[in-house]
């Protein structure tokens, strides 16, 4: 399975959300600037759906998800904007979020990132039910936009069930985001199949996980293709 979060170019995706509530102007522009800096942290849920993976670079070994394994170098494309996602091989349930604000110093944030998923047999006989460690992401003009996703890709995690994501800020949780898998009808199974069929068969790596692995992640979302900065440091993936 896989599993990820890329910090996104700000340029490439801050018109993907134009409902988040900005500061109202303030003649004081130092007050302005200490308000912010001075604030808690906030965070929504820009996109959420079912997304295919388009190719990758592989799968590497990476002892901090799920299933032990991360992919590199992803590129991705939204098919649906859902929270229902069906039990297939290649599917693959994702969200964008936004956190703000942050002071530009230090450049980077520390958050902790927690999955709970139903509970899955894994091939070595144990059984796993999500994962927890923090991760590093870019702040950005006062704040960070990063995706982050978990791909379907062995019948061992075809469970059907609630998937939550949670994004925290040292004791605060920004962001949740449920999503809820099925197992789909055979009509469903038809009209899917030749859309999650990869266009490159994914490789297991033998070599440990690095933040090398993946130096740029591809968003495509319908049409359009957004460059998606540097880590993409938790691609969970068997």
């Amino acid at each position: 399975m896989k599993f990820w979060t890329v910090t996104a170019m700000l340029l490439a995706l801050i018109g993907c959300d134009k409902n988040v509530p900005e500061p109202a102007p303030d003649s004081d522009a130092s007050a302005n600037t200490s308000s912010y800096v001075d604030s808690v942290p906030q965070g929504r849920v820009s996109q959420r759906g079912l997304y295919r993976l388009l190719r990758s670079g592989g799968l590497v070994d990476n002892p901090n998800t799920s299933t032990g394994k991360t992919v590199s170098n992803a590129v991705i494309r939204l098919v649906e904007s859902t929270d229902r996602i069906p039990l297939i091989i290649g599917a693959h349930m994702s969200l964008q979020f936004r956190l703000w604000y942050f002071p530009d110093q230090p450049a980077y944030v520390n958050l902790r990132r927690i999955l709970k998923h139903p509970a899955m047999t894994l091939p070595d006989g144990t059984i796993s039910t999500g994962s927890d460690y923090m991760m590093k992401e870019r702040v950005s003009v006062n704040q960070v936009i990063a995706y982050t996703g978990y791909g379907l890709d062995e019948e061992y995690e075809l469970v059907a069930g609630d998937w939550i994501f949670e994004i925290w800020h040292e004791d605060r949780k920004l962001i949740e985001q449920k999503f809820t898998t099925y197992q789909p009808d055979k009509e469903e199974i038809a009209a899917l199949v030749s859309i999650f069929a990869p266009d490159t068969p994914t490789q297991t790596s033998d070599q440990a996980f690095s933040n090398r692995d993946w130096p740029r992640t591809v968003v495509e979302d319908a049409g359009e293709k957004e460059s998606v900065d540097e880590s993409g440091r938790d691609a969970e993936a068997n």
